[in-house]
């Protein structure tokens, strides 16, 4: 997705976008949401990105102060998080932009005044009207258009209010993200799945018609305290059973093969493809869920870096 490969692809959209929210600032309406909370951020992005991500930051805080960006110091990165509860975000790849490169909608308690004066006075920034009529801050430095409001701010690399479709949350999504603190989708996924587990050197061709992907806090106290789910739906029942029996084999390879002992470390294939298949995927009819081993912050950056390299 045109970004370094040793960052999650979703996590360098979303605070890439966030870094700029104390240093810039415009007025933005009042967004009403649908009645769920978990995916509210959701409900406004563009449709038709290649990856859609949701952030519940107070309860992922250990996992986000992990990563870190050149040019933002450690408190910069913890006042953006103190400020934002919740965020959701869209990329698009560049064959399937037609314009716009991500889109992010981040819920939380903005310095507004404190903003719009630093902006007032730097070069960088400059006021630019919507085509909708709506006043936005845009950056031609950093390529980035702005527009923030008190509880409420959208981030782009094009007019934010733009009029555009917006995403359908595909069925079953709030339900399976209910106890993950950081859940999303991928659109049109078997491509992408498929060049990770050949990269694991796994010889498995997944007819996926929808992949969601998640990260659970379950321990609070452990060295390890995350597990990633994914969860992926076949186009039947017969072809998800078929698959179960093909990722039952591949387990059984992976788990009694060289390095079967291994974690997940840089350049550790074998290790990776051990966390991935560590546990038995679990059958719902046309859909199999796989649930990694206990992972650290650095397993799961690790993890999502592999993915990213080939959601292209």
């Amino acid at each position: 997705m045109g970004l370094h490969l040793n960052k999650p692809v979703f996590l360098r959209f979303v605070f890439l976008a966030l870094g700029v929210f104390f240093v810039s600032c415009a007025s933005v309406p009042r967004a009403s949401f649908p009645g769920e909370e978990k995916g509210r951020e959701l409900s406004v992005l563009p449709a038709g990105a290649k990856v859609y991500l949701w952030v519940d930051v107070a309860k992922g805080r250990p996992l986000l102060d992990v990563i870190s960006f050149a040019g933002m110091s450690g408190k910069n990165i913890a006042d953006i998080l103190d400020s934002t509860d919740s965020a959701g975000a869209a990329v698009f790849p560049a064959e399937l932009a037609q314009g716009r490169r991500f889109f992010l909608v981040a819920a939380g308690a903005y310095p507004r005044f404190k903003a719009n004066f630093s902006l007032a006075f730097s070069k960088d920034w400059k006021k630019r009207k919507s085509v909708t009529g709506n006043s936005y801050w845009y950056s031609s430095k950093n390529n980035i258009a702005l527009a923030l409001g008190s509880d409420l701010a959208m981030v782009s690399d094009t007019d934010p209010f733009e009029n555009f479709p917006v995403e359908t949350l595909p069925r079953g999504f709030i339900e399976f993200s209910r106890e993950l603190v950081l859940a999303g989708w991928m659109n049109n996924p078997s491509d992408s799945i498929n060049g990770f587990l050949d990269s694991l050197g796994i010889p498995l061709k997944v007819p996926a018609e929808e992949f969601f992907f998640g990260a659970e806090r379950i321990s609070p106290t452990s060295q390890e305290p995350w597990v990633l789910v994914f969860r992926v739906k076949t186009p039947s029942a017969v072809q998800a059973r078929s698959l179960l029996t093909l990722f039952s084999m591949a387990r059984f390879f992976i788990m009694s093969g060289p390095g079967a002992g291994q974690r997940g470390g840089a350049g550790n294939l074998p290790g990776l493809g051990a966390l991935l298949f560590s546990n038995t995927p679990v059958l719902d009819r046309d859909t199999l869920t796989l649930r990694t081993a206990p992972l650290d912050e650095g397993g799961i950056a690790l993890l999502f870096n592999m993915i990213s390299l080939y959601s292209n």
